[in-house]
Formats: structure tokens, C-alpha cells, sequence
């Protein structure tokens, strides 16, 4: 029996909820200065939110392809 794999697709829940985790890079940035973080933790940090930020940028352009913003 083969299994066939639905790829769902987005929708503005989602695109809400890859908003809000980007938001939290402010945060993440207090407790990197609060911890004495060095400039190389910095850098895996912006590679991490640069990740992010592309995912919710794909979201938001697929919802426009499909209509639904």
C-alpha cells in the first residue's frame, strides 16, 4: 500500500503564526546581549532569523499566488 503525502497548504493562521515567531528576534537579541554573547553567536543568530524570514516570505507569497490575501 503506497502512501501518498498531502502537502496542505497555507493559510493565514499560518502566515500569522511565522509572523509572531520572527517578532520574537528582539527577544532573542536581549538574551544574547544579557548572556555576553560574542559576535560569532550573533552571526548563527542572524543566519537563524534569515531563515525564518524567508519561510515566511515564501507563505506570504503563496498565499498571494493562490487568492487568499
Amino acid at each position: 500500500m503506497e502512501i501518498e503525502m498531502i502537502e496542505k497548504t497555507k493559510d493565514r493562521f499560518d502566515l500569522e503564526q511565522e509572523i509572531l515567531e520572527c517578532w520574537k528576534v528582539t527577544n532573542d537579541i536581549q538574551m544574547y546581549v544579557d548572556q555576553g554573547a560574542v559576535t560569532e553567536d550573533f552571526k548563527v543568530l542572524i543566519d537563524y532569523y534569515e531563515r525564518k524570514f524567508n519561510c515566511l516570505w515564501e507563505t506570504f507569497e503563496s498565499m498571494v499566488h493562490e487568492r487568499k490575501m
